[in-house]
């Protein structure tokens, strides 16, 4: 089985009050779900303003 971790997504950060945006917050929480045995990671970057960048 192979599991894709989707961390953020399009959504506002007021969604979640967990919800990972800055960089750093998405590399922490990469890090966990690979740990926990995801095999890929989904993520939405975002710019200094918090929009999404791609």
């Amino acid at each position: 089985m192979f599991i894709k971790a989707c961390l953020n997504g399009s959504r506002a950060a007021d969604e979640h009050p967990r919800l990972p945006l800055t960089p750093a917050e998405l590399a922490a929480d990469a890090v966990a779900v690979r740990r926990a045995g995801a095999g890929a990671v989904h993520l939405h970057p975002r710019d200094a303003a918090g929009r999404e960048s791609l």
